[in-house]
């Protein structure tokens, strides 16, 4: 119902508001042993198969969340005000998530660029469905990273704005 405030930060915390009654509802720790910073936190409940399962049990919201080698399903039940974690994979070869652009269409998130140690030029997709990575063979033009990705829904267009090249030239 969009009546709910997700709010993922530094070090591993999530808090939950309510915005309808504009009070904290909730707070947790992240599973994880690094900080989350410069992440990817996406709803689920939008997408393909997870649309029956919101019908039948609408107090149960989902989210995903990718930073460096770390993939999280987060699972919010709002009766018991509470949450589930389960690990998803991130394998080495799809690093770099951390500071890239990122945007979610149907049960697909797609990554672009990103930094650890380099800046990426890489093109990286998220199957939600069959929990399956890939990187794309085209990369960007340039490194990027620090950046942000929108999408037009109008024609499917994706915009990245911002960011910062491997010489952190603007």
């Amino acid at each position: 119902n969009n009546h709910l405030l997700f709010i993922t930060y530094y070090f591993n915390n999530i808090s939950v508001f309510g915005l309808n009654t504009f009070r904290f509802i909730k707070h947790d720790t992240l599973p994880t042993k690094i900080g989350i910073i410069f992440h990817c936190f996406v709803s689920n409940s939008e997408n393909g198969q997870e649309q029956e399962m919101m019908k039948t049990n609408k107090q149960n919201d989902k989210m995903l969340l990718f930073c460096k080698s770390t993939g999280l399903a987060i699972k919010y039940n709002e009766d018991n005000n509470i949450f589930q974690f389960h690990q998803l994979p991130v394998s080495d070869n799809v690093a770099p998530l951390h500071k890239c652009a990122y945007v979610c269409i149907n049960d697909t998130i797609l990554f672009f660029g990103g930094c650890i140690s380099f800046t990426s030029k890489s093109v990286r997709k998220y199957s939600i469905r069959e929990n399956k990575w890939i990187i794309f063979q085209n990369n960007l033009p340039i490194q990027l990273c620090h950046c942000v990705a929108v999408l037009n829904e109008e024609d499917n267009d994706i915009h990245i704005i911002g960011g910062r090249d491997n010489e952190k030239n603007i």
